[in-house]
């Protein structure tokens, strides 16, 4: 067992996470990417890719711990100094196929909510995402990876060059961007939709012209495509600064999510509340902990 595995287990033995699941008035909000079936277990070394099976057993613990409930809803229990203790809500980034294919059912089944994240231009052209490469996922941590996000701005056409890769990789279908049929056939449902940005590059990186295209173009397109005029933002990468802030505000959206290992408190910024990325192949230990706000910076 790692150190990190036993950290996690240590802390659950002592009761912590449970005792800070009580007292503390504060939401956590769930960023997941990609739901497979139990065959495809392999890709859950990538991270991204968490097997059904545990994805089930996250949400029942979830279930029976926490009141799950819509973005917006914690939004507004936010605005109205609502207690936040012990609720919960469920993200998808990037709307996979398999969110849709192998997540929605369960969601369904627990009868819990959840919002899905749009790359508009993925869902028009089903290309597959950057990351998802071999090549690409193996080099993830090395220098050469370090400039995917800034130099190349997170650019997947120009990523998969720097890496002398075209064209892109064929990949399983679960592993392909949702079309747009799929989309809006879940958004009559009880899924909400929300924006992940047109091409999922790193905004902070892109001048205003790109960044309008990103966050107003973007908007206008899932309105278009799946009768949804969203609400509610995702930044690529988890990445934004006070001018990328202020631009989705302006834009009209009402709420903005990040990436960032921490619970959403009372006085939370709403255009940038954080969310707890949820890897694959995450202990149960680890995750329990990790959404009651012992973070994995603390380990």
């Amino acid at each position: 067992m790692s150190a990190a595995s036993l950290y996690y287990a240590g802390l659950r033995l002592l009761g912590l996470p449970a005792a800070t699941r009580r007292l503390r008035n504060a939401a956590v909000a769930l960023c997941y990417h990609n739901v497979v079936s139990e065959e495809l277990a392999a890709l859950a070394g990538t991270g991204l890719h968490i097997t059904q099976a545990q994805f089930r057993d996250q949400m029942e613990w979830l279930a029976g711990h926490y009141t799950v409930i819509p973005v917006r809803e914690v939004v507004a229990r936010m605005r109205a100094g609502k207690p936040l203790r012990r609720t919960a809500t469920v993200t998808f980034d990037d709307a996979y196929c398999g969110v849709f294919d192998y997540a929605s059912p369960i969601l369904a089944e627990l009868r819990l909510p959840a919002t899905v994240f749009v790359v508009t231009d993925a869902a028009a052209n089903r290309e597959p995402f950057w990351w998802d490469h071999p090549v690409a996922a193996q080099m993830t941590g090395t220098p050469t990876s370090r400039r995917w996000l800034g130099d190349l701005r997170g650019d997947g056409q120009l990523i998969l060059q720097n890496l002398g890769i075209t064209p892109a990789p064929n990949v399983l279908p679960v592993t392909r961007p949702a079309s747009w049929d799929v989309i809006r056939a879940a958004a009559r449902g009880d899924v909400d939709l929300g924006v992940h940005s047109a091409t999922h590059r790193a905004l902070p990186r892109l001048t205003d012209e790109e960044l309008r295209a990103e966050i107003v173009g973007s908007r206008e397109t899932l309105a278009l495509r799946s009768g949804v005029t969203a609400e509610l933002f995702a930044y690529p990468y988890g990445l934004w600064d006070q001018r990328v802030r202020n631009a989705i505000k302006a834009a009209g959206y009402t709420t903005a999510l990040t990436l960032h290992p921490r619970l959403i408190s009372r006085n939370a910024d709403p255009w940038a509340l954080p969310r707890v990325n949820i890897p694959a192949r995450i202990t149960d230990s680890a995750f329990q902990a990790w959404i009651t706000g012992w973070s994995p910076h603390r380990t």
